[in-house]
């Protein structure tokens, strides 16, 4: 069971153009879960956290002209991705699975990596870019 009480250390902020879809493609695809959404009242959403695994905490955002941050497909590139580690091959499999039927780009196909780490990466359908990996290796 997740512990949201333990606050991530650091937490991607990823802006998306319709951040309402995002969230409902996010969860369910990859399971995420929902700790926070907040909209203006129209359905408009400004803000959401969801949780990833035990402690992870990815932050949705609308595009921002005032930081400067916007959503990959309108600026035609992603400029970071992602990476949510996963215990088992298994687990990297059937998400690879689950992103491939909701539509994501699959940029690397499932393969074991010589950094001791078996991995995929895709885009979603808003451009940002997400890796599944069990990276088992100890970085001490």
């Amino acid at each position: 069971m997740a512990d949201s009480s333990v606050a991530p250390t650091v937490a991607p902020y990823l802006a998306y153009e319709n951040p309402a879809e995002a969230i409902a493609w996010l969860t369910g695809t990859f399971g995420f879960t929902k700790l926070a959404v907040f909209d203006d009242g129209q359905g408009n959403v400004y803000h959401a956290e969801l949780q990833v695994g035990d402690h992870g905490l990815i932050m949705i955002n609308g595009a921002n002209s005032t930081l400067r941050i916007g959503e990959p497909l309108a600026l035609g590139a992603a400029s970071a991705g992602t990476f949510v580690r996963r215990e088992t091959d298994t687990e990297v499999n059937e998400l690879h699975r689950k992103a491939v039927a909701a539509g994501a780009e699959i940029l690397l196909e499932p393969e074991a990596k010589p950094h001791d780490s078996y991995e995929f990466t895709c885009r979603d359908p808003q451009g940002h870019v997400w890796t599944f990996a069990t990276y088992r290796t100890s970085l001490g």
